[in-house]
Parts: structure tokens; sequence; C-alpha cells
């Protein structure tokens, strides 16, 4: 059988979206590196800070849009909203009124104008969100990835600008603020009209019900670590456990876009869900893995030299909760809620959220009295390798297949040992070198094994074309 989705299809619109996400993550990884130089702990804390409720806020009030409007399109949407406008106009004002009531009541580090400045600058992000999903939605991953590298660079510049001339983070949200408003622009108007392809309506509101609760549950847990440094420790541990504990972004990102791309394959008509299911996972993992173990042993092996050059040896003391956090990144080879959205489990996708909320809890109750902030990092890997394994079954129980069918473990375990060895080898070989020569080392054998990998993927590619 043939399906729409080739290995070769599924790796060009990945990469598209993960180039135009990389460009993101590195133009966030410069600031991140810069800022945390530049900046006081303190200032830099509440520049974090304002991320966090940014991140937050956003998430709430967009409320799972940008993953229905994946899975049903927006002509449904549209259709669904118009044959109940009420449940709709209530519901909307009470997701955003809530963080806005909490921005204003709870205390916090920012002024007045910086809290209005915050709330303003997530309305126009959201904005850039749902373009970015319509883009991904009607396969316009060109234009998205043009528009993600001019909104790079402006990133980029307005952050560099703002230090340079005396740092502000209220004049720093305004410059944010026209940035993101011009991409949001110019996204809305390259999408263009596309014809209605979606196929799968919106029969009741608990498909979406479920996908925001979900989000909002996966936001909490990414940031409750965090909320709790930040409300009951100073604003320096705040800031060595934000720099400890962050992810860097592109593996997300990868997973992210690699889910989208799932979720739009799989809604399109097809016949045997069982081998498209196998075929998507299949796919996404041996492509992500390939880049995302690789970096992982990279960053095992070189962890206190790599988190050194990017923050400076004012934040040596988060170098063993980096050690910890850098386990989740295993996971980060695809996205486990994608064909479960897709089949309209979202109610699966909001259990396996509230468990992984509530199992990180627990996890730190238990840690944090032996490990300290480490231990909180600890609960956050163990509750998410968790989830994982709970979306995987779930996933395996609606195709009626074994995981061991549906996941390939046996090609993840070969690229991971080929990665561990061969950087061990690299680290081991090297570590006499002087200092940065020994790092450029690493990430030169990295990137050798990267290509590599994703090299031998195309190969097969090339050999097997369809699933």
């Amino acid at each position: 059988m043939q399906t729409n989705l080739s290995k070769l299809k599924f790796a060009e619109r990945s990469v598209l979206l993960i180039a135009g996400s990389i460009f993101k993550m590195l133009t966030q990884i410069i600031v991140l590196i810069i800022y945390a130089r530049q900046l006081s702990v303190t200032d830099y804390a509440i520049y974090q800070s304002a991320w966090l409720y940014i991140n937050v806020i956003s998430v709430i009030s967009l409320f799972g849009l940008p993953s229905i409007i994946l899975s049903v399109g927006v002509s449904n949407i549209k259709i669904w909203i118009a044959d109940n406008k009420k449940i709709f106009l209530f519901y909307a004002a009470l997701l955003n009124l809530v963080p806005i009531a909490y921005m204003f009541l709870v205390p916090n580090s920012f002024s007045l104008i910086t809290i209005l400045l915050l709330l303003c600058f997530t309305v126009i992000q959201n904005g850039s969100i749902i373009t970015e999903s319509i883009a991904v939605k009607n396969d316009k991953e060109k234009m998205l990835f043009k528009t993600n590298i001019l909104f790079s660079i402006f990133f980029l510049a307005a952050h560099l600008l703002i230090l340079s001339i005396n740092y502000s983070l209220q004049c720093l949200m305004m410059a944010l603020i026209v940035v993101f408003f011009v991409k949001t622009i110019l996204q809305w108007y390259f999408i263009g009209i596309v014809p209605n392809l979606e196929t799968i309506s919106i029969k009741n509101g608990k498909q979406w019900l479920f996908l925001g609760l979900n989000d909002i549950f996966s936001v909490v847990f990414k940031w409750f670590d965090k909320w709790i440094i930040l409300y009951f420790l100073t604003l320096h541990e705040f800031a060595i456990y934000f720099n400890g504990s962050y992810e860097i972004p592109v593996f997300g990102l990868m997973a992210g876009a690699a889910g989208n791309i799932m979720l739009v394959e799989y809604c399109k008509p097809d016949k045997d869900l069982q081998i498209k299911t196998k075929a998507l996972f299949e796919n996404s993992a041996t492509l992500l893995s390939g880049i995302v173990f690789p970096s992982f042993c990279f960053l095992l092996f070189y962890r206190n030299d790599f988190f050194t050059f990017v923050f400076s040896s004012k934040y040596i003391e988060a170098v063993p909760i980096f050690l910890i956090s850098i386990f989740i990144l295993p996971v980060r080879v695809t996205s486990f809620t994608a064909i479960l959205q897709a089949n309209r489990r979202t109610d699966i996708i909001l259990k396996g959220a509230i468990i992984d909320l509530i199992t990180a809890i627990f996890l730190m109750m238990v840690f944090y009295p032996l490990y300290k902030t480490i231990g909180l990092a600890l609960a956050c890997v163990v509750s998410t390798y968790g989830q994982a394994a709970y979306y995987l079954w779930q996933t395996s129980k609606i195709i009626k297949k074994s995981m061991a069918y549906l996941f390939p473990f046996k090609k993840l375990f070969t690229t991971m040992t080929i990665s561990a060895i061969v950087m061990a080898f690299g680290y081991i070989s090297c570590k006499n070198l002087f200092y940065p020569l020994h790092l450029v080392v690493g990430i030169m054998v990295s990137l050798i094994l990267i290509i590599f990998f994703i090299y031998r993927y195309y190969s097969d590619s090339k050999k097997e074309i369809f699933y």
C-alpha cells in the first residue's frame, strides 16, 4: 500500500519547520548567553520571570486553539463558534480575564506599566502562534521558514539594541511588540486563500475542551518547579535554577514540528491506519533521534565546559541541576500525542497531562528534602518518561498493536549506543586539550554524528519510498 506520506516527504516538510525553529532557537540561545553575562543576577531573574508569565498566560488564553486548528482546520472552527456563540464568548472572556486578574492581584516584581506591556505582548504573540498553525495546516512551510528567519533576525536585533542603549524591560517589551506584530501581519498576508481540505469536524466542544485543558496542565507542569523557586526562594536562587533546568528549546521545537506534520498527515484520508501510524512514529523517531541523541551525549560529557561557556562561571553551581535536566532530551524524538489527537482521544491526552503533573508534585515532595533543587529537576524528568510511556501505551491500544510494533526501540537503542561510544571516545581522547579547544572538538564530533545519521535516514528513504 502507498500512503500520501513517504519518508522523504516527511523529512522535507519537517526539516522546513525544524530549520525555522532552529533559527528561532539560536536567537534565544544568543540572547540567553548575552543577557546572562551582561545583566545582574536580579535583572536577569526578572527578565526570565517575565517570559514565565507570558508563556503561561499565552497558553491559558489560547486554550488549545493552535492544536485544534491543526486537526480540524479554521473553517470547521468557525462553524462551531457560529453555532455556539454564547459558550465561546463566555469561556473566551473567562480564560482571558483570569490571567489578567492574577497579574494585577498577586504580588510580583513588575510595575503597572510593565504588566500592561506584558499583556499586550501576549496578545500579539498569540496572533503569531495562530497564524503559524494555519500555515502548517495549509502546507505553507516554505513561507513559514522565510518569515521565521526574518523574525529571528529582528528578535535578536531588538534585544541587542535595548541592551546597548540602556537596558529596560519596558523598552524591550515595546520593541518586541512591534517585531511580533509585523511577523503576524506578514504571515497572515502570505498564507493567502487556500482550498478547504478539512475532513474532520468538531462534533462537540469536548475535543477542544480536552486539548485546552491539556495545554494548561502541560504548561503548569513545565513551569511548576520554577514557580516554586520564584515564590519561595530568592531571585538569585531562581536565576540559578532557571539556567540549570533550562531545556534547550530546539529539541522541543523539533518534536513539535514533527508532531504537527504527523497530525496533518494522519488526518488525511487513508485506508490502513495501523501502517500509517507505525510509519509516522518510525519516521519522526528515526529522523529526530539522529539529532537528539548525539546532542544529548555531547551535553552529558561536556556539561561543565558547555555550561560555563554559555552562562559564565557565576552560574556554575547550577551544573548539577543541568546534568539531571538533560536526561529529558531522549524523550524529545517524536510527538507522543499527535496520533491520539488525530483519533479525537484528547481525553487521553488530558489524563496524561494530569498524571504527569500529579506524579511530578508527588516526586518533588519526596526528592526535595533529599536533594533540594536537584530533586525538583529529577521529579520533572521521571514524570515526563512516565507520561510518554502512557501515551505510547494508549496509542498502541487504539491501533490494536503492541508498543514494540509501534515504536522503533531497536533503532533508537542502536543510535544511542553509537552516539555514546563515539562521544565518550572523543571526550577521553581530547580531554587534556586546553579550553575551549576540547569543547570545539566535542561539538565537531557531535555534528559529524548528526550528519551521519541524517544521511543514513535519507539513504534509507530512497530505498523504501512508501510505507
